[in-house]
């Protein structure tokens, strides 16, 4: 005897679709993505200086700070921008070998210490850690860090990006139903991909979990949202 047993289907997006019974589902994603411009930039430099003694080196680093400070200030950057962070003192060795032995000598200390400012006024900061390297020609041994650009409503627009996503979805789900010649029912099951932020117009590669694009002022997010609706 021949057993008759029900077909379980289901409409999946890709290179293309299989028409199945309705009363089962349809399994699509949405996409959404936007371009923006970040508001919001971070940047930091640290400067550093070494001797024998460790007061000294504290003391000099002390008057570095304020040359550090008075410079930004002089630039333009506001107090309220600024950030020094605690000062940091590490003992300095040299390891060297000597017939055949590792010797280790104590060379001095190394007192550093960093500097912060984060400001919503891009394009002026831009302008000043571009300049910033001008402390070492007044005597500061300074190295500058890379700024990084973020953006103050990205909430809002992670949830707009949700909304259009799901919408996505929805639309293409319809389509699916349409050329099926069936009927698109309730949503059954939802869930978020994950949000890829990368530099405007790079080649930024996707990662399983998510792209968090600091170094580009200009940025596209994008977000998947795959949905179950049933068929009817």
């Amino acid at each position: 005897m021949l057993a008759v047993a029900g077909i379980t289907a289901a409409w999946l997006i890709g290179n293309g679709f299989k028409r199945k019974p309705a009363g089962e589902y349809i399994s699509v994603t949405g996409m959404a993505e936007v371009n923006f411009t970040s508001d919001d930039i971070r940047w930091s430099g640290d400067f550093s200086r070494s001797s024998t003694e460790m007061k000294e080196a504290y003391q000099v680093l002390k008057a570095d700070k304020d040359k550090v400070f008075e410079y930004f200030k002089s630039k333009g950057v506001h107090d309220s921008e600024m950030v020094f962070g605690t000062v940091n003192i590490e003992k300095q060795y040299d390891d060297f070998r000597e017939d055949g032995v590792y010797r280790t000598v104590f060379r001095g200390y190394k007192a550093s210490q960093s500097v912060k400012i984060r400001s919503r006024r891009i394009e002026a900061i831009e302008a000043i850690v571009k300049e910033s390297m001008e402390l070492v020609e007044n005597g500061i041994e300074f190295n500058a860090g890379t700024p990084e650009f973020y953006y103050s409503r990205l909430s809002d627009l992670k949830l707009e990006l949700i909304r259009k996503a799901a919408a996505d979805a929805s639309a293409r789900a319809e389509k699916i139903a349409e050329a099926s010649d069936c009927s698109l029912g309730a949503l059954k099951s939802s869930d978020l991909g994950v949000f890829q932020i990368t530099g405007e117009s790079d080649n930024e590669e996707y990662s399983w979990g998510g792209v968090f694009n600091t170094s580009n002022k200009r940025k596209t997010a994008r977000v998947t949202v795959s949905s179950r609706f049933v068929a009817q």
